[in-house]
């Protein structure tokens, strides 16, 4: 663990600013990092009920699935880049998750884990030519704060706010409209078949069945709302935490200042 993070530290970071011109999208890449806090303790625990009713549910014989997203693209110069969305600090939760991570950085995250590029024809309804045009808003994109839009999300926006993972199949289950922001929920055509591997982390025999989407891009997304519950919810236990101590603080000092 101790090289890793030395490994980290002497790695180029992350970066809001795009680092050069996007020539070539090489695909959209996966990512399950397995010693993740936030993603054992957050994450999975949110969306285990979802992907156990798509029938991706925890299995001994498998890896863990995938937890974060991102586009794998390469520029002018050569170089190869991961545009995520980040979560963690306040600027990127409240101001601008956005980030361009050299590929290098972005896999010495998987800690223990796994990561996988396929391309992006390999979802439902992206083509030659939609890839052509994500590459042009990828010179422009926009940046927003994670809270306001997750991984997922993300890459649906650079798609033409195409629709590229599932709905909620609980909220599916109760009649309810709801994304899902799951990334181990891709709509994979099912046409296609990837690499041995990829086939294998993904269990893209079980994505190429999932349903296609009955609600829009801009429908409630459950997953980001359940994060934003929690993360509000944190704040809130902090504040009082805090508030307690300033109030325990000045009842003390009101005692001592008494006279005798």
């Amino acid at each position: 663990m101790t090289e890793l993070i030395v490994n980290l530290k002497e790695l180029p970071p992350s970066s809001p600013k795009r680092p050069g011109r996007v020539q070539e999208l090489i695909g959209i890449i996966f990512q399950s990092d397995q010693k993740s806090v936030l993603g054992s303790w957050i994450i999975r625990p949110v969306e285990m009920l979802d992907r156990h009713l798509a029938g991706l549910g925890r299995s001994p014989d498998r890896p863990s699935l995938a937890m974060h997203v991102g586009l794998h693209a390469r520029l002018d110069d050569g170089r190869e880049f991961v545009v995520e969305q980040l979560v963690g600090t306040p600027f990127e939760d409240l101001v601008d998750g956005l980030n361009w991570t050299p590929l290098e950085t972005f896999r010495a995250r998987d800690r223990g884990g796994w990561d996988v590029t396929i391309p992006a024809t390999t979802f439902r309804g992206i083509d030659g030519a939609i890839v052509n045009e994500t590459i042009e808003f990828l010179n422009e994109i926009s940046v927003r704060p994670f809270l306001d839009e997750d991984c997922t999300t993300m890459v649906e926006r650079a798609f033409g706010k195409r629709r590229m993972f599932a709905d909620s199949p609980t909220a599916r289950a109760i009649g309810l409209g709801l994304r899902v922001g799951d990334p181990a929920l891709a709509l994979l055509r099912p046409d296609v078949r990837l690499d041995d591997r990829s086939e294998f982390l993904l269990r893209a025999d079980t994505l190429r069945a999932l349903p296609d989407p009955v609600t829009d891009w801009a429908a409630p997304n459950a997953h980001r709302i359940a994060k934003r519950a929690l993360f509000l919810g944190i704040i809130g236990l902090l504040s009082v935490g805090v508030l307690s101590r300033l109030f325990a603080f000045l009842k003390n000092g009101s005692k001592e200042a008494r006279p005798l």
